[in-house]
């Protein structure tokens, strides 16, 4: 089967679409891919895939559907539409454009459905599809997880095509699948209802296998620096201290990952410090305990976010504290409060964005129901850093994009924000001269952030 992906343009490799893709190729199938930014129409023409598939997230979902349905009013295939919001929304099934659906992991069942389609056999009884066969809904149980260690690495040669990718200096990869936490604005709850008795949660892929294929990467392509994009690398010690003596032993290149503050201490500091880790992330999200715990449900407390970020510091490792302002409940004085922590933490780069709900999210319904959102959730945005959503008064929604472009320069100089000049740099009015300004120097913070988070230009 001729299978074409069609995505936005992307700067990280999409590494779902590329396990998926290897999956595929692996059981015979021909696998292209394209970004919206080409010209999709005449791709299709001279390509003829059988199928197109996209991974859609929520609030591009309309965007993706609105392709689909323009293509097919030319081409014949059959469209998929896997990733987050089919697996949480497959009522999309129902979208004109739309003919099959994959929830949750894809990788077995893109095949299986390949295979079939390919044999003409019956695919309505394929596990994680869902199906409108003549206006009624068909959604299927999902497969138990698969073995992360059975699984080829994700098809690099999907998106070699693309010399900015190939030839960039920083490679992604992914240890682990799962989170076990249930912070309230993640579909993290809601993916292990659906998978229920059918795995483990959080699986560690083989050391041994993880470090092949950093090393078959780095030794093939121009790479100066590993990034980890697991939700958090530092679950399990053991796994982490047999990583540590792998990778330094083999990979000589410096790595970036994901920590939890509550999982940190001397012990995976000093597994991280002996593996060649460089930098990370931590989460923090609100410097506000009623925020951070009861609405978003972090559950962990100042102390063990100051605690992690000093012990990061004092081992010579880089860090971003994470975090977002404008949250439900939440006020100005809370925003600040999160901006008071990360000058404490005093973070390499302290990044934030402005708060967006999405639906099926306990938070999302929560502000649904307590009247923080009275959208449909159709102005969700790929990005979270211009403007709130959330019902708040015009006021609070200007200070909330000024403070998102100021917060990292405050952070990076405390003084100017001890000084009360806060005040009056939050609430200028939205002139394009001040969007310009502040546009100007968020972008030289974040790059200097950048260059300190992977000690070289992006």
């Amino acid at each position: 089967m001729k299978v074409l992906f069609i995505t936005k343009p992307f700067v990280i490799e999409p590494l779902g679409l590329m396990y998926v893709s290897a999956a595929a190729k692996r059981a015979g199938h021909k696998v292209e891919l394209i970004t919206t930014e080409e010209d999709l129409k005449r791709k299709v023409l001279e390509y003829k895939p059988e199928v197109i598939g996209f991974s859609v997230m929520t609030g591009d979902q309309k965007f993706y559907l609105e392709i689909s349905y323009e293509l097919k009013k030319s081409h014949n295939f059959m469209s998929i539409f896997g990733g987050p919001h089919p697996t949480f929304f497959p009522d999309v099934v129902k979208e004109n454009g739309v003919d099959v659906i994959c929830r949750g992991e894809g990788m077995e069942a893109f095949v299986e459905f390949l295979d079939s389609l390919q044999k003409g056999k019956d695919i309505t009884e394929i596990k994680n599809l869902a199906f409108n066969i003549n206006g009624k809904i068909k959604i299927n149980e999902v497969r138990p997880f698969s073995d992360v260690d059975s699984s080829h690495f994700p098809d690099r040669d999907l998106v070699n095509i693309f010399p900015e990718i190939r030839d960039g200096p920083i490679k992604h990869f992914i240890a682990s699948f799962g989170c076990p936490f249930g912070c309230s604005y993640c579909f993290n709850e809601q993916y292990s209802a659906i998978y229920s008795g059918k795995g483990k949660r959080v699986r560690f892929r083989n050391v041994k296998l993880l470090v092949d294929e950093v090393e078959e990467v780095i030794n093939s392509t121009p790479t100066k620096f590993v990034y980890f994009q697991d939700d958090t690398f530092t679950l399990n010690l053991k796994w982490l201290e047999d990583f540590a003596k792998e990778y330094s032993k083999r990979i000589k290149l410096p790595f970036h990952c994901h920590v939890r503050p509550n999982t940190v201490n001397e012990k995976t500091i000093q597994a991280l410090k002996k593996a060649g880790c460089y930098s990370t992330h931590i989460a923090a999200e609100s410097g506000n305990d009623r925020i951070r715990n009861e609405v978003l449900n972090r559950n962990m407390s100042r102390e063990q976010i100051v605690s992690a970020s000093h012990l990061l510091k004092k081992a010579g490792i880089k860090f971003m504290l994470q975090n977002m302002i404008g949250l439900p409940t939440g006020t100005l004085r809370n925003d600040l409060e999160t901006l008071e922590l990360n000058i404490e933490c005093k973070p390499d780069y302290a990044w934030v964005s402005i708060f967006q709900p999405y639906p099926g999210t306990p938070i999302g319904e929560f502000c649904r129901k307590e009247g923080f959102y009275i959208g449909d959730f159709s102005d969700l945005k790929s990005s979270f850093f211009e403007s709130s959503c959330l019902n708040f008064s015009e006021e609070y929604k200007l200070q909330l994009a000024n403070l998102q472009k100021l917060f990292a320069i405050f952070v990076e100089i405390p003084k100017l924000y001890k000084s009360n000049k806060y005040k009056e740099m939050i609430n200028l009015p939205s002139t394009p001269q001040v969007k310009e300004a502040y546009q100007k120097a968020y972008t030289r913070i974040r790059n200097r952030g950048d260059e300190r988070l992977y000690g070289f230009k992006l």
